[in-house]
């Protein structure tokens, strides 16, 4: 789990950064500038750019950038080895003469792609940039983007920052889905995604959500990609854990007494009963603030049944932090020697008020779909090199975001535009993410009986990571 210090130093790491950032954030389109620039910052108008990597350097040495010479130069400046990071799902592409016919024969095919990344990176407000999880997202797309332009994959990127000035979605439709856009990624506000995604679909534009999760935005859309498993997916893969490794009655299921808790109770069960044909193997438990705020017997009568062995939080929102915090708290002390094990979603990984006491004396285990192995080789490799350049230790995000374009550039670079029709055909593991692509229904979907049509493409992948001895691992 990667921390950011309460505290951040202003080391010279820190101005690299910064300089590296000022480089691809201050440059506004009304500026007028003799030089082409890079990956380039824009308030919703076209603007013809060479390869996103052809001007990026390490940020190493002397770093001079202004608003009026916004490239990085640094000369005599050695290739630091990235030998080290590999995808492993794949191997290398080759720009073959048999694709450079493909070029000429398909209008699949291109010689290079136009991509529009939209995020909010705020390049007008942003006071510290590297405290900010999509700039470290822009940074690792960055370093991708490098490693692609080496492989021989061509991808010509424009980045709209959704938060600069008053700047609309809504208002910069027709530039974002031009007649020469390849693929679109972001944007990560929801309004913003649904109006974008009915765009694409309508123009045959491939669009990827590299954030957001929704099983009802869209319907009979094959130009969709939603890069994170829903919810329900997450209780999906803590239910089949949960029943592998316990027999009924051993498991419960703590919340409020409210509808939502029921309904997330009953598909646990739905869950648990589909794939063993077992009905209520889970029991339940409900809570209350003052029940856990007023006395040290909170659990006192789920806890005097000698069979519960585990307890599942379903709670998913940083609404209910308090209310997660709490149950943690009063099960650690209630609990006393007996091993009791939690089981729950990301929130309790990303919690700042979540702490080692509670992983360690709870056998904590937790659903992700993104796990940073701090003791992986490339992972290990990837941190070190990204300090080398931009003078900071990457965040998630950062990762992340050097992953889901290696994957998206790798696989529109071998299949053409309409790549999302190939990415179900394997499971592509990268640094953080695994990507295991498949056509799925909306919740309420029209087509449920049909075995032709989908609504849209989601990632499904979703690992088990469990806290042993003093760090977190993925469990086997």
């Amino acid at each position: 789990m990667i921390s950011a210090p309460s505290h951040r130093q202003q080391s010279s790491g820190n101005k690299l950064f910064w300089a590296l950032c000022l480089v691809f954030f201050s440059c506004s389109v009304s500026k007028k500038s003799a030089q082409t620039k890079p990956v380039q910052i824009v308030n919703g108008k076209k603007i013809e750019q060479k390869s996103a990597i052809d001007t990026i350097q390490p940020a190493d040495g002397n770093v001079i950038a202004t608003k009026e010479n916004p490239v990085v130069k640094i000369p005599n400046q050695s290739k630091p080895d990235t030998s080290g990071i590999k995808d492993t799902s794949m191997k290398k592409p080759e720009a073959t003469d048999v694709m450079e016919s493909q070029y000429e024969e398909s209008t699949d095919f291109k010689k290079s792609y136009n991509v529009k990344l939209l995020i909010p990176l705020n390049a007008d407000g942003i006071a510290d940039p590297a405290s900010s999880r999509f700039v470290h997202f822009y940074a690792g797309v960055l370093k991708g983007l490098k490693e692609l332009d080496e492989e021989g994959v061509k991808l010509k990127i424009t980045v709209i920052d959704t938060e600069i000035d008053n700047y609309k979605v809504a208002d910069d439709l027709y530039n974002i889905v031009d007649s020469g856009t390849d693929m679109v990624i972001g944007p990560f506000e929801r309004d913003d995604l649904k109006l974008l995604t009915e765009e694409c679909k309508i123009r045959s534009i491939p669009l990827v959500s590299p954030w957001q999760t929704s099983t009802k935005l869209t319907k009979e859309n094959p130009y969709y990609i939603q890069l994170n498993p829903n919810l329900k997916e997450h209780y999906v893969k803590l239910a089949e854990t949960a029943v592998n490794m316990y027999q009924p009655g051993e498991v419960v299921i703590v919340g409020k007494n409210t509808k939502e808790t029921n309904s997330w109770i009953k598909y646990f069960q739905q869950t648990a009963f589909d794939q063993i044909k077992t009905k209520d193997f889970f029991s339940s438990y409900f809570v209350s603030s003052d029940s856990l705020s007023t006395g040290p017997t909170a659990f006192y009568t789920m806890l005097k049944n000698p069979k519960v062995k585990a307890v599942i939080l379903p709670q998913y929102s940083y609404t209910d932090e308090d209310l997660l915090y709490s149950c943690l708290r009063r099960l650690s002390a209630e609990k006393g020697s007996r091993n009791i094990s939690v089981f729950g979603m990301p929130i309790l990984f990303d919690s700042d008020k979540i702490d080692f006491d509670f992983y360690h004396a709870l056998q904590m285990k937790v659903v992700m779909s993104d796990f940073v192995d701090e003791n992986y080789g490339l992972i290990r490799d990837f941190r070190r090199d990204f300090l080398d350049k931009y003078g900071e230790i990457p965040e998630p995000d950062a990762i992340k975001g050097y992953d889901i374009i290696m994957y998206l550039g790798r696989n529109i670079w071998r299949n053409g535009k309409n790549f999302q029709n190939h990415l179900s055909d394997q499971v592509s593991v990268y640094l953080q993410s695994t990507f295991d692509i498949h056509k799925v229904k909306s919740e309420d979907s029209l087509i449920a009986d049909d075995p032709l049509k989908f609504d849209y493409f989601e990632n499904k992948h979703l690992d088990i990571i469990e806290f042993k001895g003093n760090k977190w691992q993925r469990k086997p």
